[in-house]
């Protein structure tokens, strides 16, 4: 059986015309070449930075929600908590790093309904760890990150998260579709990442939890090594 194509040219109205066409192509490339760039492109030491605290979070089972791109300081937190009176302090360690796994029954929307009504919602605080790192391990990692909070040389640089280098189970998406899906919970937000001579940092935060990991640069790779005592906010 033959099978015929009928063709037939776009009438007037769908016309569009040799100058239109060149203008619109030249809008056009600069944005496919940047694609295109940055498919090839090998991932910078801040992508790779935020991929690993991403894997960190990575747990089966538990889908990660987050906003498409890095926020705010990674050592803002621990600016403020340093100069915290003596005994608070002493509560503050590094301890190996671990996923942050926010309590299911206390979201953000969960909050706003006890404010319209007469609901009382408790947060309780984060287990405490015994599991603190040696004590020359601490004096490391407090000296590193105190020395970044004034270094001039110390990189502080937003990320842009790609779905094409996100670990499996975590989605990044553009922050205002993040607050209306009712299924994004708990979302999560990535700090910029602040590097210095092969050590960086980043706070994750879930909901009202929150935690610094320092990474550490061995060959090519960045790995998470620590993470600082965590907070409610």
């Amino acid at each position: 059986m033959e099978m015929h194509i009928f063709w037939r040219r776009p009438t007037p109205l769908f016309r569009v015309n040799r100058g239109v066409r060149a203008v619109l192509s030249a809008m056009l490339l600069p944005v496919l070449l940047t694609a295109c760039g940055e498919s090839a492109r090998p991932m910078n030491d801040a992508e790779q930075i935020v991929q690993a605290v991403l894997a960190q979070q990575a747990v089966p089972n538990r889908p990660v929600c987050l906003d498409d791109s890095t926020q705010d300081n990674a050592l803002d937190v621990y600016r403020e908590m340093i100069v915290a009176p003596r005994p608070a302090r002493r509560e503050l360690k590094w301890y190996p790093p671990l996923p942050l796994d926010p309590e299911a029954r206390v979201t953000t929307r969960a909050l706003r309904r006890t404010e319209l009504g007469n609901d009382t919602i408790r947060i309780e605080e984060p287990e405490p760890r015994r599991d603190f790192l040696p004590g020359l391990t601490q004096l490391e990692l407090d000296g590193t990150a105190r020395r970044m909070l004034r270094s001039p040389t110390a990189i502080q640089q937003r990320v842009a998260i790609r779905q094409s280098w996100t670990p499996k189970g975590v989605t990044a998406r553009w922050w205002p579709l993040n607050r209306i899906r009712k299924s994004c919970w708990p979302l999560f937000e990535v700090s910029d990442p602040v590097r210095d001579r092969g050590m960086a940092f980043v706070t994750v935060r879930a909901e009202h939890w929150g935690v610094l990991y320092a990474l550490k640069k061995t060959g090519a790779r960045w790995q998470p090594i620590a993470e600082w005592s965590r907070w409610l906010y």
